[in-house]
């Protein structure tokens, strides 16, 4: 069994335990179409210096990786994180501020993609948020069966190291295929 596949059973065992629902900041009636995208810890990102030298404002991480819907579907992701802020503080926290643009790209013929956007707080040493850890980013469009849709996407970062992504389409909802 292939990581994919054990993130897959790891959340269906959740879901129907009603773990996996715990936490959510967001009342799940409000949300009439939910997807959800796992997948495993991600790999190293492409590190661009873009700012000043070293760890600065400007930096960019670029990322591309594979994933699954909870139904076992494909799904591509594409991320690009943009530095926007370095704490300095005297408290040595080392949090850095960063806007992320998500692409979640479904197989079929129409290129059904998701687009996420938002900021958080990362820690300087680390490429992600940490591990047993959320953050809520917007739905910003998409296209094929999800163009004009809006809401957010809770994104977890699971104490394994592995991922859930928790889609919550607001208004209006994707499209049927045709």
């Amino acid at each position: 069994m292939n990581a994919i596949q054990r993130i897959l059973a790891l959340s269906l065992l959740l879901i129907g335990s009603g773990i996996a629902q715990a936490g959510s900041p967001v009342s799940a009636s409000r949300h009439a179409h939910p997807l959800t995208v796992l997948h495993p810890a991600t790999p190293a990102p492409t590190f661009l210096d873009l700012g000043a030298p070293g760890d600065s404002v400007g930096d960019q991480r670029l990322w591309h990786f594979d994933g699954v819907t909870l139904t076992g579907a494909p799904v591509v992701m594409e991320w690009i994180m943009t530095t926007t802020r370095i704490d300095n503080s005297a408290d040595g926290k080392g949090i850095e501020s960063r806007v992320t643009l998500g692409v979640f790209s479904f197989s079929g013929e129409d290129h059904d993609q998701v687009l996420l956007q938002g900021v958080g707080l990362y820690p300087a040493s680390d490429s992600t948020f940490e591990p047993d850890s959320s953050l809520v980013r917007a739905i910003v469009g998409g296209t094929g069966k999800y163009q004009g849709t809006t809401g957010d996407v809770l994104s977890r970062h699971l104490a394994d190291g592995t991922w859930r992504h928790e889609f919550r389409f607001t208004s209006p909802l994707p499209k049927k295929r045709r």
